[in-house]
Order: C-alpha cells, then structure tokens, then sequence
C-alpha cells in the first residue's frame, strides 16, 4: 500500500475498513478487498464497501509501481511460495484439466513401470551381521554419525487444489534438499505412509501426523497442517532407519502420483524382524543389563514432559502472537501520525513555524514507529519459524517415544513366548502319560490305527508319539524364534532410546537461536530508538513559541 501513491490518511481509511482494530492479521479475501479498495482510491472513486458492490464487475487494477523491488524480509523455508514453473511437467496441477490421462507426458505407462526394486519386499535395515552390532565402539561410531549431512525436506502448498466443488483437495510440493527432487503428495499419501512404516516398523519411534479433519478447513489450519507435515518429514530424516527406508526414498522421488504408483509395485508390510533371524550370538551382550529399568525411568517421566512442551508451546504460540499485534499496532499508530501530519500541516496561525515542526516530527516519529513494526515483525516471524517450531518438534519426539513404550506394553501383554511355554509343557507332559501306557503291543496298535482313521492332522485327542513330538520340536522352533525376536526388540529399543536421548543435544541449540534472536531484536529497537530520542527532544516544546 505504500507504494501505491496514496496520501497516508487514505491508506489509513482503507486499513480501518478492511480489518478491525482488535486484528492483526488480515485473509487473502481481505487482502483482495483492500487492494481493490486502493484501486478505486487511484480512479478518485468513492472508497467504501457499498461502492465497491457497485462496481464489483467492472473494477480498476490497482497500480503498485516497484512492488517486485519490496523485500518483504526472510520468507519461512518451510512455507515458500512456489511458481507454477517450478512443478513438473507431468503433474496434474490444473484445476478443471479435461486430460483423460494427466500423466501422459511421463515416461512412465501403464504397466510399463520398472519393476519394483527387490528391496521393497521387506525393510532392509541395520544388519544384525555388520561389524557394528559385534564391535561396540563401532557402534558408537555409528551413532555419532546419525546426524551428520542430514536432508532438510521443505514443504509447500501447490499452486491450486484439486478435485470439483466441495471435495477439492490440497496438494502439497515436497521438496528434498539432498537429493534434489521436488513431488507432489496429498495428505492422505503420508497418512499412507504412516500406516505402513507402522507395520515395517513396530517398536521404532514413529513421528506423527497432524490430525484430520472432516469439513471444509480454513487457512490457519492449513497451515498448522503444513507446518506440522514439514515436522513430520524432517523427524523421519533425523531417524538413522527410517531415512534409509525404500518406501521412504520412493515417496521423496517417485515422479508420478503416489496413488497410481502404488497399484505398479507390491510392498511388503513384513516387520523388520523377518529378514533377521537368526541372530548372532554376541547380540545380546551387546544390550544394557539395565535396559529395562531405563525404559522404565523414560515410561515414567515421558507424558509429564509432553505435558509441559504442550504447555511451553501454547505459551510461546501466545507470545508470539502478542509481539505480531505489537507490530500490527505499531503499524496503525504510524499511518495514523502521518495522517495527522497532513491534517495538520497548516496552522490557523499565518508563519506558525512550531507548527510546522511539530507537522514533520509526525512523519519522523511515524517513520521510525514503522521501523519498530517492521523489526517486532521479524521477531514474530522468527519465533514462528525458530522457538515455537523446535518445541513442537521436541514434543512431537517425546509424543512418539510414549507411543513407542505403549506399543511395547501392548506386546508384552499377548505373552506369545509364554503361551508357547505352557504349550510345550502339556504336550511334554501328555507324551510322558502317552509313552507310559504304551506298555503292550495291543495298545500300541490301537494307537496306530486310530492315527491312521484321523488323517495325522491334528494332536489334540491323539495317541500317536510322533504326533506330540513333531508338535513339540515344532513349538520349541518357534519359541528359539521369538525368543531371538525379542532379543531383537530389546537391542532396537536400546537404540531406540539412544537416538531419542541423542536428540536432547538439539535443546542447548534451540535456546541458543531464540536467545540470539531476542538479544538482535532488542538491539535494534534499541537503536531505533536511540535515533528517534534527538528527534522528539528538538520538537518545540516553548509554551511561548506557539503565540
């Protein structure tokens, strides 16, 4: 608006139509109706709603010469503003687009798809057979690579939605730093996602999504949705397995729409496990003899700490919104001093020059009041981006560690290992009561016989000794597997609980940002201060001057 031309009291007038002065925020609608507004104010038309309904079909275009020469300051990288030019080709971006076949333009057709990469089948994770797992300080070495060179995904809105009427959709542009690929998902492909890193990956710390909703959604839930999508993303980069999962890899890089992608390949749901046993001998004396009652401990502590981040955040949230009021009313106070200067600028009194001092010390102090505005909105901007966004991360990690330990709780529960326990124990104890009373021959081949008329499938009410052994050796095979499972479990659990204490660092660094911005907002307001201090105290303050 200020490049606009118009004399400050207008763009005054024009503000106070378009947002009340309780808000400090305005919508794109309202963004449109005052751009309209300065239109009308150029043409020397009438600047109000009613006259604006009347010329609603016929309204001029506002003329904003040097608007591209603006720096309208640090946009927020997890929310930038993409061209249409930067989507590719073969997306479906358009809304209304009669092409049967949106994609056409891939090199991808039909059932021409490369075939699905063999490591799709299964989770290739951590081997259970590299150095690392039998070489402790190899491990250690490992984990303190973990969070170097990590990708940084950056998540914005599509140009236009999708769909007709009611049920459009919004697509999101997903970027990958590292890799330099940019796809378009929908909310529902990373709820995919989720669901099946779920099943892969049962006792991982899973991030998680922002919630659904049904109905229509407004633009702050967008964007808390979109700023929450941006964490999720980022958290799975952060996590040493998750980040190297195929299915991963493909979301990030797949050209074409996640949907007709998913009916060309098969993915398997198999846990990570599977593909691991049996495992090497030396694994479990890599576990800490006290793994359990740390996880205790982390059960314990955990859903007071997120708690506390919910509140933190809420609190922050509130803080941050208090300094872009600030702003905003910092704002009006400056269109308002300058519209006061030009309502003032001449005095009653004929060569009143304290008046005419005093006339522009109003655009000087209006100015530099602007000037503040400018650097609380910065604050703002950077409390949304820094502290605000890093304490959310951080809960969502401590939401996603009790999710973990409850998953955990629930395994334990089914007691698998102890049903087959009891199991082996009965047949072991029907064989013995079986094998004794196989003293004479006749028994024996009543035995047989009734064997035979059953068809050997089923133990229960036989009378054959093999058939309780085979039962037996079969039992004890699955109880060595889950045994080794849950040997599995508790070394992915210790470092599971590893990463999560590794990321603790990542606190010092968030304090650290939030109180370097504080202390750069508070000197520079403090020079825009200092600047304005010589101005106000040469304004004519003589009760004598003004005769």
């Amino acid at each position: 608006m200020a490049v606009s031309g118009l004399p400050p009291g207008t763009i005054d007038r024009i503000m106070n139509i378009v947002v009340a002065p309780t808000r400090s925020r305005i919508t794109k609608g309202e963004c449109s109706v005052a751009l309209a507004l300065v239109a009308m104010a150029q043409k020397n038309m009438d600047v109000s709603i009613e006259n604006l309904k009347v010329h609603r079909e016929d309204l001029p275009i506002p003329h904003l010469p040097g608007l591209e020469n603006i720096d309208f300051g640090s946009a927020n990288d997890n929310a930038r503003v993409y061209s249409t030019s930067t989507i590719p080709k073969h997306h479906p971006v358009n809304v209304g687009s009669n092409m049967s076949d949106p994609w056409r333009n891939s090199t991808y057709k039909g059932n021409g798809y490369p075939p699905p990469p063999s490591d799709l089948a299964a989770p290739p994770i951590f081997s259970t057979e590299s150095p690392a797992v039998n070489d402790p300080e190899a491990v250690q070495k490992e984990m303190h690579q973990w969070f170097l060179n990590l990708d940084t995904i950056r998540i914005a809105f599509a140009p236009e939605k999708e769909g007709i009427f009611l049920f459009k959709h919004t697509n999101y542009i997903v970027e990958s730093k590292n890799r330099q690929t940019t796809v378009i998902r929908r909310y529902s492909d990373f709820w995919w996602l989720l669901e099946i890193l779920g099943k892969r990956f049962p006792f991982r710390i899973l991030p998680n999504l922002p919630p659904k909703r049904l109905g229509a959604a407004d633009e702050v839930f967008l964007e808390r949705r979109l700023r929450g999508l941006t964490r999720f993303m980022n958290a799975l980069m952060r996590h040493p397995v998750l980040r190297n999962d195929p299915l991963v890899l493909s979301f990030l890089t797949e050209p074409v729409e996640l949907a007709l992608w998913r009916k060309n390949v098969v993915i398997s749901t198999e846990d990570e496990f599977t593909t691991q046993l049996p495992i090497p001998e030396s694994l479990q004396s890599h576990i800490p003899p006290n793994l359990e009652l740390q996880l205790e401990g982390i059960k314990r502590r955990t859903p007071a700490s997120v708690e506390y981040y919910r509140s933190m955040v809420h609190i922050m949230d509130r803080v941050q919104k208090r300094t872009e009021a600030t702003a905003a009313d910092y704002t009006r106070f400056s269109l308002a001093l300058n519209a006061l200067s030009d309502c003032e600028g001449h005095c009653h009194v004929e060569e009143c020059y304290n008046c005419q001092e005093l006339s522009q010390g109003y655009n000087k102090i209006g100015s530099h009041v602007n000037q503040a505005s400018h650097i609380l909105e910065e604050q703002a901007k950077a409390a949304q981006r820094g502290i605000v966004e890093d304490l959310k991360r951080h809960r969502d990690l401590l939401f996603s560690l009790m999710k973990l330990l409850q998953r955990c709780e629930r395994s334990r529960g089914a007691g698998v290992i102890e049903k087959l326990q009891r199991q082996i124990a009965t047949n072991e104890s029907k064989l013995k009561t079986l094998q004794a009373s196989a003293a004479s021959a006749a028994t024996a081949a009543a035995a047989a016989a009734a064997a035979a008329a059953g068809g050997g499938g089923e133990v229960e009410g036989s009378t054959d000794p093999g058939a309780f052994e085979d039962k037996i050796e079969r039992d004890q095979t699955e109880l060595e597997l889950q045994r080794q499972r849950a040997i599995l479990i508790q070394h992915t659990l210790w470092m599971e609980i590893t990463y999560f204490h590794k990321n603790q660092a990542m606190v010092a660094t968030m304090y650290q940002n939030y109180v370097r911005e504080q202390i750069k907002t508070s000197q520079s307001l403090t020079d825009t201060w200092k600047t304005l201090s010589p101005i106000v105290h040469n304004l004519p303050m003589e009760v004598n001057g003004f005769n």
